[in-house]
């Protein structure tokens, strides 16, 4: 069997077989159609948000840097390195504080009961798995998690800005939980960018505090000592000594009372400049971007799937005597025996 001859079968039995094309065709079609409309209509919000430093020495670049985790890294563990936003938003402690947050506008109930029922709405064939909803808040709390990890999203665009993304079948709770993980996001990044700081300003305001006390004290000490020895010769060294010990630990005392002042106010300053404060440039507020499977695509894509697997179908049998017949005249050929070459006898040349 030729090429030619293939081809003339092969549009012989189409052409006797064609109703099956059509009909795999539309089973295809008709598949893909229904897996369309069986999908959920999902809703997406974007929000972006903006870091505004209380301090004026840094630029605008450094600022992104240093929210975005792309500053220099650190020599040691022990050095300060910048916080990661993204990784931040995406973490689970960030999902499991949105989780447990209460919602009044939905009957005060919490995101993770919400999110388990909206999830149990859309069950069925093709669609989500039921849940039971557990009996422990901390069980509700790991189930929303893995459901908010589904469906957030945290990038940088090329402008250095944070875009926050959430996608979900109820518009309201999509709004809701929106602003929830912008409150958490701002709340966890500034106090973990403000946490060195802030112990070092309680640090400073204790050793203030302490030193001060002990200023009491010795002025205590003074004023008795001086009472004690009113009418005494202050020439003899029983009762001059003690005084001027006293003066020289006051005077040292002094000292590091008003080192420990400057450090208070340097630490209260270094507390002020590293509290950052994040502000939505972008609310999540409708109308949202629906996402949902476009019934026309699958039903195109169903179609041509099914002609092309019907047409294999039909075909398959030629197919697969025309591969037969070439395998085994490829083995006949490989199988003769060479002809060995005939030795001619050499004449000799004429003389």
């Amino acid at each position: 069997m030729n090429n030619i001859e293939l081809l003339k079968q092969l549009i012989k039995r189409l052409r006797k077989y064609s109703w099956l094309v059509v009909i795999i065709a539309l089973v295809f079609g008709g598949t893909f159609f229904f897996m369309a409309r069986q999908s959920v209509v999902q809703w997406t919000s974007k929000s972006t948000v903006f870091p505004l430093n209380a301090s004026s020495s840094n630029s605008t670049g450094s600022t992104i840097s240093n929210l975005l985790g792309l500053s220099d890294a650190p020599k040691s563990f022990t050095e300060d390195a910048s916080i990661n936003i993204v990784e931040l938003a995406n973490s689970r402690r960030t999902r499991e504080a949105v989780a447990i947050e209460r919602i009044p506008s939905m009957n005060n109930k919490t995101i993770s009961e919400l999110l388990i029922e909206e999830h149990n709405r859309h069950t069925g064939f093709m669609q989500n798995e039921k849940i039971e909803t557990p009996p422990d808040s901390q069980t509700r709390v790991n189930i929303a998690s893995s459901l908010l990890r589904a469906g957030f999203n945290a990038k940088i665009n090329k402008n250095g800005i944070l875009e926050l993304y959430y996608t979900n079948s109820n518009q309201k709770l999509v709004r809701e939980i929106s602003y929830v993980y912008i409150d958490k996001l701002s709340l966890f990044y500034i106090e973990l960018k403000k946490k060195k700081a802030q112990i070092d300003f309680e640090f400073s305001i204790k050793k203030a505090d302490s030193l001060l006390q002990v200023l009491n004290q010795l002025d205590k000490r003074a004023i008795a000592l001086d009472e004690s020895t009113f009418f005494t010769n202050e020439g003899l060294q029983r009762y001059s000594i003690p005084k001027v010990n006293l003066a020289q630990d006051k005077a040292t005392v002094q000292s590091q009372y008003y080192y420990a002042v400057n450090n208070r106010e340097s630490a209260a300053y270094r507390l002020q400049k590293e509290t950052p404060i994040i502000e939505a440039l972008d609310k999540p507020e409708p109308p949202y971007d629906p996402v949902q499977k476009s019934k026309i695509i699958y039903t195109l894509i169903g179609l041509i799937l099914g002609t092309l697997l019907g047409i294999l179908a039909v075909s398959w049998k030629i197919i697969n005597q025309y591969l037969g017949d070439e395998l085994n005249k490829a083995i006949e050929k490989a199988s003769k025996p060479k002809d060995s070459p005939v030795l001619q006898p050499q004449k000799e040349p004429l003389k």
